[in-house]
This record gives structure tokens, sequence and C-alpha cells, in this order.
């Protein structure tokens, strides 16, 4: 009798499924809550009443009010208690699950689902083991962790290979493949591979099943420590050149795998595997020498380490030896404990092969044997069959839900991109309807300032056409002085003088002195008229008259002091500095008549020859302010105004100390 592939399958599970490791306690929270936890699972490491150490720290974690911590402990309950098979465990890993997936902690959650996979596993409930790994797989694929998301594909392979769902098994198994080779997970990569080759051993793909054997060898030699790998799959290779009936070539790999140094002290499972393996091939090409004592030495070294399907196949191993050499009373006695050994550990697959080989051993009983080989052999294809149509209900299940999950991620999507579309529109709209108020507003100053330039034009032209009105009126009076009053004066002067000479009036006195006075008025006459005519109001006088025209207009009911240095030759200043100097001092005085209760206030104008600048000084007595107190628009647009002409400002204040504000104008 050939042996299974159900040795490797163990092997594989017991070298493979590594639950993911118990988190990092160094956590904050409460020091007195977190003692009492650590305490407890320190009793429960050292073995001093786990169930109910296990039972307090768990009642102690669920006091944690912070999810994210308690999902820690949790985490390291839940690897603990999965270890222990405690009944506590599936309230923990309940627990831990809710938590996860409230605090939307992906990766702890599929944690969770991996360690429940691996409890029910040990508890024999495959279709419960495959829910849990097929959740756990969904979960690593979503949070890009591939290297868990390839091991539980890993797990689902090795449960759909124990129910025969070869070809399932093989497809995540290729996947595995893939994935590993891309994160250089040799380790993994050596599994896929090996159990590529126990599907297509159980496909009859021998061929394939050895190219698979033996990329997993060329993988191990990337891993270190890998000679128990490469031992295994050996004595794999053997299988399936034992299942092609090339016993030679089985025989030599059987002793490579013995040949691994000290196989025996390092894996007894692997070296009673290979030695019983070994023997058996030998048997089967008719050699006798050391078969039985290699076949009785593996028995005992099962039945030592405990191993029950193995002590069952060595049985029915012996058995067929004793068969080969027609001890048919040996052979019955070895192939029925096979059988009891079998039905105590629940091992159909060794069930009906003992039943099979007691059949051709008592051929009077055979029918028996026969039809109960065949009621189990029908019951186990039916069950298998239960068991993968359990597995696609439950692939198809999953696959509807990330469907449907797609499917809503579709729709946030489509409705993400339609309000990020409105957003923008809106926004567009927005900004254009905001840039189009600042271009108003940019007009709008800009008229300001036209309108402004025009204003002080029109009021430089009102202030000249009023004094070409008085200069004209100065020269017609000084002309009328002139022309006429002094000379009506002259002639009536000479006539007094011509009506003198003629009647020859002398020595009167007082007729000399009329004569007298009236030379005197014409001369004043004619002096006033020439300072009439030639008295001139040139444009810097003019400028200077503005501003005084300006505090009497906005009646600045105060003392006040208003100093113009003369060197400010205001021809040669541009007309948008005159203005807008015009509207800071009129800015400035309104904020004096409004706010500063000022009872005197100074005002000066000069020029800076060194720096070429006009310096601007406005200060009065007034209340003042405190710098920290916002400014109000006056100011503002004092600031604003002396901005636009490239100048700059100095504000100084104090409450009750009055206010000083110091203007530096360039004047290019």
């Amino acid at each position: 009798m050939k042996q299974c592939i159900y040795h490797l399958v163990v092997f594989i599970f017991i070298y493979g499924c590594q639950s993911p490791s118990e988190s990092n306690l160094n956590v904050e929270v409460d020091p007195e809550l977190r003692d009492s936890i650590l305490t407890n699972l320190k009793k429960f490491d050292e073995n001093r009443d786990k169930k109910r150490s296990l039972k307090r720290a768990f009642e102690f974690i669920q006091q944690i009010k912070n999810d994210s911590l308690q999902i820690k402990y949790l985490k390291t309950l839940d690897y603990r208690a999965l270890n222990s098979n405690s009944e506590i465990y599936l309230n923990i890993n309940s627990l831990g699950k809710e938590k996860a997936e409230k605090y939307n902690d992906n990766l702890s959650l599929a944690n969770f689902y991996w360690n429940l996979g691996d409890y029910y596993l040990t508890k024999n409930r495959s279709d419960q083991a495959y829910y849990a790994y097929n959740e756990a797989q969904h979960l690593y694929n979503l949070v890009g962790d591939y290297e868990n998301y390839a091991q539980m594909l890993y797990n689902l392979a090795l449960i759909q290979g124990q129910a025969k769902d070869f070809t399932g098994a093989e497809v995540n198994l290729v996947k595995v493949a893939e994935i590993s080779q891309d994160t250089r997970n040799y380790e993994l990569l050596y599994k896929a591979f090996s159990l590529l080759g126990v599907t297509n051993y159980n496909l009859q793909n021998f061929e394939v099943a050895i190219n698979y054997y033996n990329n997993g060898l060329q993988a191990s030699g990337k891993i270190e420590d890998a000679e128990l790998y490469q031992a295994a799959t050996y004595n794999n290779l053997g299988n399936v050149y034992e299942k092609m009936e090339n016993y030679q070539l089985a025989i030599k790999n059987y002793r490579k795998a013995l040949s691994t140094k000290n196989l025996y002290d390092r894996d007894p499972y692997l070296y009673a595997m290979a030695l019983d393996n070994l023997a058996y091939n030998r048997l089967e090409t008719g050699e006798l020498q050391n078969v039985l004592p290699d076949m009785e030495k593996a028995l005992d070294i099962r039945k030592r380490i405990e191993h029950l399907a193995g002590i069952s196949i060595s049985q029915l191993h012996i058995a067929e030896f004793y068969e080969f050499i027609g001890d048919t009373s040996q052979a019955l006695e070895y192939a029925k404990a096979a059988n009891t050994t079998a039905q105590e550990n629940n091992n159909n697959r060794d069930i009906l092969k003992s039943w099979k080989l007691l059949a051709d051993l008592q051929p009077d009983t055979s029918y028996a044997y026969t039809t109960s080989y065949i009621d189990l052999s029908d019951s186990l294809q039916v069950e298998e069959r239960k068991v993968r149509n359990k597995f696609e209900r439950i692939r198809f299940e999953t696959d509807e839900v990330m469907e449907r999950a797609e499917m809503l991620e579709e729709e946030r999507t489509v409705i993400f991109l339609i309000s990020s579309l409105i957003i923008i529109i809106g926004g567009s709209f927005f900004v254009l309807y905001i840039q189009r108020s600042k271009n108003r507003a940019l007009e709008l100053e800009r008229d300001q300032k036209i309108a402004d330039e025009k204003i002080y034009e029109l009021l430089l032209m009102q202030s000249a056409r009023k004094d070409e009105g008085k200069r004209e009126e100065r020269d017609r009076i000084a002309r009328e002085l002139h022309d006429n009053i002094l000379t009506e004066l002259y002639a009536n002067r000479m006539n007094l003088m011509f009506y003198k000479y003629k009647t020859g009036i002398k020595g009167d006195e007082k007729f000399g002195k009329l004569t007298d006075n009236l030379m005197d008025v014409e001369k004043q006459i004619r002096n006033l008229s020439h300072e009439l005519s030639n008295t001139y109001f040139d444009e810097h006088k003019e400028f200077g008259d503005l501003i005084q025209g300006l505090i009497y207009k906005l009646q600045l009911e105060r003392t006040h002091q208003l100093t113009v240095d003369d060197s400010v030759n205001w021809s040669t200043i541009a007309s948008n500095i005159k203005m807008h100097t015009y509207r800071i001092l009129q800015e400035a005085i309104m904020n004096i008549q409004k706010h500063a209760n000022a009872s005197f206030v100074f005002i000066k104008f000069s020029i800076n020859e060194e720096a070429n600048k006009i310096e601007f000084i406005i200060e009065d007595d007034g209340k003042g302010f405190s710098s920290s107190q916002k400014a109000g628009i006056g100011l503002k647009n004092i600031k604003s105004r002396v901005q636009d002409i490239h100048g700059k400002i100095s504000i100084e204040s104090r409450p009750g100390n009055g206010t000083k504000i110091s203007i530096f104008i360039p004047i290019n």
C-alpha cells in the first residue's frame, strides 16, 4: 500500500500556518489597569490557573475605554487564548472583531479572522475555518498587506486540498506563488510549490507535480536552515515516483530525505515517514532485507510521538509485508489493528484501506468489508461534495458582497466626482465673481483717483480764476488810478500853477503847500498803481493758499499753526502728489475734528534735499489713542494714499498725549 500525501499536508500545516504575533503592550493605559492585565497574562504564561487568569485578563481589558488600546490588548489575549484552546477564546475573538470593525481597523480585523480560522481548523471545522481565512484574505488585500494576503490564500488552499477541491486549491496556490515571488518571501514560495506538487499528485498530473517539487527545492536554496524543507520535498518526490511505480527513483529520494543531518532528532515525524516509505518501496521491488525492522522502527517512533495517522499507515504497511510473505494471521492482526487505530482517530482514509486489505485477506467475509468500504466511500464523497459546495457558496457570497461593495464604491466615486464638479463650477463662478468684484473695485478706485485729480484741477482752476479776477481788478484799479485819477490830479495841479503864474500871486505860503500836497498825492497814487500792477501770485503761493483755505473751509475751530517751507517749489511737484497731499491733509483735519478733541494743531511742509523728499507733519495735542487699537477708516485711507504715492508714514500716539503723523513723500 502506497504512502498517502496526507502526511505532507499535515507537515505543511505544522510549518506553514503561523498566526500573527501578539501586539506590543507598551501602550498608554491606566497604570493600575495595565498592571492587572499584565499580571494575569504572566500567570497564564506560567501555567498558573490558566483559564482563570485568561478570564480575569479579559475582564480587565473590557474596562479600557480607548478602542485603539483595547484592540491592542485584545490581539495579544486572542493570540494566547488560541494557543490555549480555552473556551473563552470565541468571546475574546468576537469582541476583538467588533472593536476592530467599529474602529475601522481592517488590519487588526484581518488578524482576528486569521486566528479564528486557526481555531476552527484545530477543531476540524474546516468550513468555518475556510470562511474565517476567506474574510482575512479580503481584508489583507484591501489594506495592501500582500504577504499575509498570500498566506491566507495558502491556508484556503490547504483546506480545499483536504476537501479534494484540488482545482480551487491550485488557483489559489498559483496566486500565492506569484505574490511570494514579487515580495521575495521564499519560504512561502517554497510552501506554495510544495502544495502545488501535492495538488497535482492528487490530480494524477505526476510530471507537473515533479516540476513543482523541483521548483520548491530551488526556492528552498534561498531560505536559511532549509534542510527540513528539502527533506520533506525528497519524501514527496518519492511518493510521486512510487505512484508512477518507479520504485528505484522513489527509493533514491527517500534515502536523500533520510540523509539529512540529525533528521531523527530534528523531526521524528518526517524521519519515521521517510523510513517507513523507504521500507515499503523496497518491499515493492521484492527486497526483504531489513524491511520489517525498518517498518517496526518507524511504528515504534510513531507510537512514541503519538502520531496516530502515522501509526495506522505503519500498521497497514506491516500487514502488507506479512501478506507478501504469506503470513496471513500476522497480516490480519496488523490490518485489524490499523482499522482500530483509524477508527479511533476518525481517519477515514486508513479505515477504507484497512477494510480493503481485510477483504483481500478474508475472502469469505469480504462482502461485509466491501459493503462497509463502499458505504463509507460514498458517504465521504457526499460529505466532500457538500464541503466543496459550501466553499463555493462562501466564495459566491463573498464575491457578491465584494461586487456590492464595488458598486457602492463606484456610486460613491460618481457622487464624489459630481460633487467635485459642482464645487469646481461653483468655485469657478465664485472666483469669477470675486475677480469681477475686485476688478470693479479697482475700476472704482481708478475712477476715484481720476475724480480726485479732476477735483484738484478744478480747485486749482477755481483758485486761478479767482486770482485772475483779482489781478484783473487790481490792473483795472491801477489803470484807473494812473490814467484817470492821477491825470485829473496832475491837470488840476498844473491849472493851479498856471493860475498862480497868471494872477501873479506870490508869497502865498498856503497856496504853495496845497500844490505840494497835490504832488504828494499824485506820487502816492502813482506808487499804488505800480504796486497793484506788479503784484504776482505764483503757483507755490496758490497751493499754500489752498491748504490755508482748506483749514478754514473745514472750520477747524481750534488754535492752529501752519508752517510752509518757502523752499517747496510746488510747480515742480507732480499734480497727483499734490492731490494726495491735499486729500491726506483733508482726512487728517477731519479726524482731528471728529475724534481728537484738540486745542492746538501744528502743520508743516518742508523739503529734505538730501533725501529728495517732502516732509509733511501733522501734530495735535488731543486725546490720542493706543497703538493696539484697531485703525479706523480715516487712518486706513491716509495710509492707502501714502502708499499710492510710494511714501512712508509714521504715526506716534498714546492715550492723553496727542498724535503725530509724519509723512515722507518722494519728490520724483
